[in-house]
C-alpha cells in the first residue's frame, strides 16, 4: 500500500487491518486518522518513493518500454521510484513490447535506463526462459551466515567478475553470443 502510495504521488494512504496490531508498536510512521465519511479510525502510512529501483523485464526496446513478469509489482515500482534501471533480457524493437500470457508492460516514462543481460535475473528465475538455480541460492544462503563466508561470497561473484559474461561463465550458465 506504501509503494502504491507513492506511485500515485499520495502523502499517505489508509490501510485496514493494521490498527491495534503490532505493527503500530515496531513502525513510528504508522499514524490513526479518522475516516471524514464514516468517523471510524484507519492506519495511515506514508509513501514509499524508492530512490532507484532496478527492475527486470523479459524484453524491451530502446526507448525504455519494457514487458516485465505479472506475477511481480515491478510497475508499480517503477511509478513509484525516481529513477528505475530496467535490466531486460532481450532488446527488441518498440512493435515487439507487447504484453504476453504473463506479461506487464511498463512504459517508458517510468524507466530511466535499460541494460541487455540475458540470464540476468539469475540466480533467481526468469518465467518461461530459465529456473532459478537452486544450488547457488543455497551457496549464498551459506555465505550468508557470517562475515567471512559472506564477503568471500561477494568477492568471488560480485565484484570479482568484470561483465556479466564472466559472472555467467563462473555460475556454469551459457553465456550469449
Amino acid at each position: 500500500m506504501a509503494l502504491q502510495a507513492g506511485a500515485n504521488g499520495l502523502p499517505f494512504t489508509p490501510v485496514i487491518g493494521l490498527l491495534n496490531s503490532d505493527y503500530m508498536k515496531i513502525n513510528p510512521d504508522f499514524n490513526v486518522m479518522k475516516d471524514p465519511f464514516s468517523d471510524n479510525e484507519y492506519v495511515v502510512v506514508p509513501p514509499i518513493i524508492p530512490d532507484v529501483a532496478v527492475i527486470h523485464a523479459f524484453k524491451g526496446d530502446s526507448f525504455g518500454n519494457v514487458i516485465t513478469d505479472s506475477f511481480r509489482n515491478d510497475r508499480l515500482l517503477a511509478m513509484a521510484a525516481r529513477k528505475t534501471i530496467a535490466v531486460i533480457e532481450e532488446l527488441v524493437d518498440p512493435d515487439e513490447v507487447l504484453p504476453g500470457k504473463h506479461g506487464v508492460f511498463v512504459s517508458m516514462a517510468h524507466i530511466d535506463a535499460v541494460v541487455e543481460a540475458p540470464r540476468g535475473a539469475h540466480p533467481t528465475a526468469c518465467r518461461d526462459a530459465y529456473d532459478i538455480d537452486i544450488a547457488h541460492i543455497s551457496m549464498y544462503m551459506q555465505a550468508a551466515k557470517n562475515d567471512a563466508d559472506f564477503k568471500s561470497y561477494l568477492e568471488k561473484y560480485i565484484v570479482g567478475p568484470a561483465d556479466h559474461n564472466e559472472y555467467l561463465e563462473l555460475v556454469g550458465c551459457e553465456v550469449p553470443q
